[in-house]
């Protein structure tokens, strides 16, 4: 198979992270939201004790494996957990308040003038919009949390969700990704960094055309893994082998847990789901693809650009690289010839250029001085 390693992590750090300027766009409108909270909150709950640290950053952004959108139909979405003490969480008569009088609170006080639409419940967090007309949509949730130390002195967290409070940490899924990738680039280097990378390209694949409807970033994370080859230095086939291992994963199971809680249900929802199911349909799709490059007659750039590109789809990404390997290349070729011919090249009898054959005279011309 023809090596696309190169364009394919290009692509990725091109085309699939973040920008550094929206990435700081991002981070600026989480943090002007958690300063209204810091500064807002306690008005709507007395006594309540809220500060910075009472912020834990959660999801895709926060694990690194955010990758961009596609179509314009597309969010963002920035997840910053709450973390609020259970003993302050209650009314004017010192009564306990509910998962969802929390969130009514919290939502209040996020609430602003200047939004086009204001901050809204959304299920397990409340959700403020970021102007529609803007070519990057997003969105920032704030899932909230109360916590507190049982009669054991154990601490608990539980998450207000939309059927009163559950036990959740808010920091578990983090420590994990990042537990996970220790100990993998300690077992090899670069196999928890690729890691990441194989997250990303496959939320990529996944998402690469607006009529798909496959499994959640959650969801893939955990295939990946589960699935996640041994280390290899060429991503292209990296993510090859982690498709094939997918495939045949979800021949014999469709169930996805967390691997973060095992003790916590699966995180689908039947033994079925149709978007997993569609996933695996998809999956064996690629591989059919991917199968073509392996005959002698397709192990060439173009042959992969066209298999790569059905992956991916990378909006002419792979085309424009390709063409500017070609017109690199041929400009230092014609480099490197003007170099021979300024040291005096000779001219072999196949006419090609060397040190070796008939040196190249000066060349008069008409109107002209001789060229020594």
């Amino acid at each position: 198979m023809f090596d696309y390693s190169e364009r394919i992590e290009a692509f990725r750090d091109q085309r699939m992270r973040l920008t550094s300027e929206f990435r700081e766009k991002l981070l600026a409108h989480r943090k002007a939201n958690r300063d209204r909270l810091i500064a807002r909150l306690p008005d709507f709950i007395k006594g309540l004790s809220i500060s910075e640290s009472s912020f834990k950053p959660q999801g895709s952004f926060a694990m690194g494996t955010v990758i961009q959108t596609r179509f314009v139909d597309e969010e963002y979405d920035i997840d910053d957990g709450l973390v609020l003490w259970r003993h302050e969480l209650v009314d004017e008569n010192g009564v306990e308040l509910t998962a969802q009088q929390v969130k009514e609170k919290v939502r209040d006080a996020l609430k602003d003038d200047r939004f086009n639409r204001q901050p809204k419940i959304c299920g397990n967090c409340v959700r403020v919009f970021y102007a529609e007309e803007d070519e990057e949509k997003h969105h920032v949730d704030f899932p909230v949390y109360r916590r507190y130390f049982d009669a054991n002195g154990n601490k608990v967290r539980e998450l207000a969700g939309e059927n009163g409070w559950t036990a959740s940490d808010p920091t578990q899924v983090n420590n994990w990704m990042d537990d996970e990738v220790e100990s993998r680039n300690e077992t090899t280097a670069g196999w928890g960094t690729q890691f990441r990378h194989l997250i990303q390209l496959v939320k990529r694949f996944c998402r690469s055309r607006s009529d798909w409807d496959l499994p959640n970033g959650m969801k893939l994370t955990m295939l990946v893994a589960e699935c996640q080859p041994g280390f290899g230095v060429r991503i292209d086939i990296a993510f090859r082998e982690l498709l094939k291992k997918l495939h045949y994963r979800l021949t014999w199971n469709k169930i996805i847990r967390n691997l973060a809680d095992p003790a916590q249900p699966p995180i689908t929802r039947t033994a079925s789901d149709q978007n997993v199911i569609d996933l695996q349909s998809r999956i064996g799709e690629a591989l059919d693809q991917l199968a073509t490059l392996d005959r002698s007659d397709t192990n060439n750039v173009d042959s992969a650009r066209s298999v790569w590109d059905w992956i991916f789809k990378s909006d002419g990404f792979f085309a424009e690289f390709d063409r500017e390997r070609k017109d690199d290349e041929k400009a230092k070729s014609l480099m490197a010839k003007a170099a021979l011919v300024g040291h005096g090249a000779r001219t072999s009898p196949q006419g090609t250029l060397g040190m070796l054959g008939v040196v190249n005279l000066g060349h008069s011309f008409h109107g002209g001085d001789t060229m020594d």
